[in-house]
């Protein structure tokens, strides 16, 4: 027959099994306070005291070691920047001159070509070397890049 101990053991586990497939250590935070409650089941206190127990474990769970977790794991994340986030700060070149009056521009960054604008609307010859700004829908705004800037990088 199962004793109370063990439903906690088994609450505790399935909510760490839940973890594994949801973020946010939410399900990880209930499944350790049941896991904390296990002693306290085990040695034959009332319900009500374990549901205290309970409780107390989640606040100091959640308000405690949730944060550190979330930043440890969240600060690893957050410095990758992907897709056309990437863009921003990297160097092309010029395929297509770059003519706000005709519509006209293309730049090749890392083996793509991407349709470009400059931000001050000047014209940009083929061949000249550029730096992403921002990325705005499918076009790139780009800014030439002067003599000692190519120096320093």
């Amino acid at each position: 027959m199962l004793e109370m101990w063990h439903i906690w053991v088994i609450a505790g586990l399935a909510l760490w099994i839940v973890e594994i497939f949801t973020p946010g250590f939410v399900a990880g935070v209930f499944g350790t306070a049941c896991l904390i409650v296990v002693p306290f089941a085990s040695t034959g206190f009332t319900f009500k005291t374990q549901l205290l127990v309970f409780g107390i474990a989640t606040a100091v769970v959640s308000l405690g070691i949730r944060p550190l977790i979330l930043r440890h794991f969240l600060r690893a994340g957050m410095k990758i920047k992907t897709n056309v986030d990437a863009l921003v700060g990297k160097t092309g070149l010029v395929t297509e001159a770059i003519d706000y009056v005709s519509g006209t521009g293309r730049v090749r960054i890392g083996g793509e070509v991407w349709r470009a604008i400059t931000s001050d609307e000047s014209r940009v010859d083929v061949g000249t070397k550029v730096e992403v700004r921002e990325v705005e829908g499918c076009k790139v705004v780009v800014h030439v890049i002067s003599n000692t800037e190519r120096k320093l990088s």
